[in-house]
């Protein structure tokens, strides 16, 4: 039996929410997040986990991360009854597929503990078909997508050119998050009657890169490229390295040193953060609010999109080195 005195900052929706102590919260304290992606060799999820981390630390709580490198409906499913089984007092789970977690949910549902929904928004939230959880902490996809137009087109623009016609990559087919990026840059490109081409490509930067150079190869007129995260982004260095264009619009999401080297030399005109350190965090805390005092906000938690260009790409990468953004 021990006294646990807590001081927990939470930066929500301009809040700042500050809880001192917990008294009447259990002596052991155990959550689980549930994940379509490992932090194991990928700069995106290890910045989400340390999150998790801190906040775990924070609340002297035992945390665990479960997630495949690569992304596997299959595996989800496991893990949910992994999950289930360990019986913890709070889940939080990426929902890529929410059929693939639907059951999880519901079983978790049933047994009284609570689920928040992180990263990856259920595609079907506000329908009948929505996911019976607490909310959903992470970005605004959609949004981020539209940014990302938007500042291909005023670059062009501000260059005296125009942009011809479009293409949006996607990594992990059937992921509503990265689906729902390109569906951004479509509103965007359709109210400016451009086309959009969808490409299919993988989480391999080498095989991407060449499935790059072919798309180019056969469509010479595309001038703008959209990527959807590090990976991708890697393998469209290696195609303009190899390839030597110039004169190509890009843009990506989220963070990795190679994102940041080639905003610096132009390559990139900005990138979409979505601060997955917050993502981790704010999980976790609010997984413990809820399951000790039934405290939740009014609604999701937006942790994007931001921007990171030429303007801030230098303080963003200090933070990113320090494992925060």
């Amino acid at each position: 039996m021990f006294k646990r005195f807590l001081l927990i900052a939470l930066i929500v929706s301009g809040i700042v929410m500050i809880g001192v102590g917990a008294a009447g919260a259990q002596s052991s304290l155990k959550f689980i997040m549930i994940a379509h992606g490992s932090p194991a060799g990928n700069p995106f999820w290890s910045v989400v986990e340390k999150g998790m981390v801190d906040a775990c630390a924070l609340l002297s709580a035992e945390c665990t991360w479960l997630g495949d490198p690569s992304y596997s409906a299959e595996a989800m499913a496991a893990y949910w009854e992994d999950a289930l089984a360990a019986a913890p007092v709070g889940i939080g789970t990426t929902a890529p597929d929410a059929d693939v977690v639907r059951s999880g949910v519901a079983s978790a549902r049933a047994a009284g503990i609570p689920v928040i929904i992180f990263n990856t928004a259920d595609a079907g939230a506000g329908t009948e078909n929505a996911l019976e959880v607490l909310f959903y902490v992470g970005a605004n996809e959609r949004t981020g997508g539209q940014s990302n137009a938007r500042r291909v087109l005023a670059q062009a623009a501000a260059d005296g050119a125009s942009v011809a016609k479009g293409v949006c990559t996607i990594q992990e087919q059937g992921h509503s998050g990265l689906e729902a990026r390109c569906a951004g840059v479509r509103d965007v490109f359709d109210e400016n009657g451009i086309a959009l081409d969808i490409l299919n490509i993988t989480n391999d930067p080498t095989e991407s890169a060449g499935l790059i150079n072919d798309y180019f190869t056969a469509n010479p007129d595309v001038n703008a490229i959209f990527m959807l995260g590090p990976n991708p982004s890697s393998a469209l260095n290696l195609y303009l390295n190899e390839s030597g264009r110039t004169g190509l619009y890009a843009t990506t999401h989220d963070t990795s040193n190679e994102i940041f080297d080639m905003i610096r030399e132009g390559k990139l005109l900005q990138a979409i953060d979505q601060q997955p350190y917050l993502q981790g965090f704010e999980t976790i805390m609010w997984l413990f609010l809820n399951s000790q005092y039934k405290l939740q906000p009014g609604g999701d938690i937006f942790t994007g999109p931001g921007v990171i260009d030429g303007s801030n790409v230098e303080a963003i990468a200090e933070l990113v080195a320090a494992g925060y953004r």
